[in-house]
């Protein structure tokens, strides 16, 4: 066999091998019409589930056809149905960051950040593809991916000097801050007090 007929065919089987985990035009289309079709607020959830309910060999096409829906109508949500879809499905990590960096590359920072600090042992990964895709904006998106690192290794419950469970209040594009039972001069608990940081304020799509 010569080398072109080697290369064709090579190629050829690449094209068999990749179709068997392609989503048709119509699964798509179908997949992206559930996801717009419900509210805003609701799009993490229904695009979690769908892809949690995909066949496992079609689960990474779903979740990357449902984070371009997301990216291409409603780029604020991106974010949180990054997030969502790669808590559940971690193993779509970078095919899912490519998505969205291919579709919505002015949202690297927002997106490396949703799905660091959404998996664990993705970090390289995640780096790689956004160096591939977005090399302008390395020095910011390892910026957010160490602080997403931190944000994430931080987000657990922790146990106060009294033995009493406390959990971190997250606030988006904030470090989670660490608080104690507050309560007032009758004993009651009241809610403790937050620090929420300029730059949290001004970017709602950051995780």
């Amino acid at each position: 066999m010569n080398l072109l007929k080697k290369s064709v065919l090579i190629t050829a089987t690449s094209l068999i091998v990749n179709s068997a985990f392609a989503l048709t035009s119509t699964e798509s289309q179908a997949l992206t019409q559930k996801i717009l079709a419900s509210k805003v607020i609701d799009m993490p959830l229904v695009a979690a589930k769908l892809v949690v309910a995909a066949d496992k060999a079609d689960r990474i096409e779903t979740a990357k056809a449902a984070v371009v829906a997301v990216a291409k109508n409603h780029p604020t949500a991106l974010s949180t149905v990054v997030g969502a879809i790669l808590r559940k499905a971690p193993e779509a990590t970078e095919a899912v960051v490519a998505a969205c960096l291919e579709v919505a590359p002015q949202m690297a920072r927002t997106v490396v950040a949703a799905a660091t600090f959404a998996t664990e042992g993705q970090d390289a990964v995640i780096l790689a593809t956004a160096d591939r895709l977005v090399p302008a904006q390395q020095s910011e998106v390892r910026g957010e991916v160490a602080l997403a690192k931190a944000r994430r290794a931080t987000k657990s419950s922790v146990t106060s000097k009294s033995g009493t469970p406390v959990k971190l209040i997250t606030i988006p594009g904030n470090v989670a801050v660490t608080t104690t039972p507050v309560t007032d001069k009758q004993g009651n608990a009241v809610a403790p007090p937050v620090k929420i940081s300029a730059y949290a304020g001004a970017d709602a799509n950051r995780p």
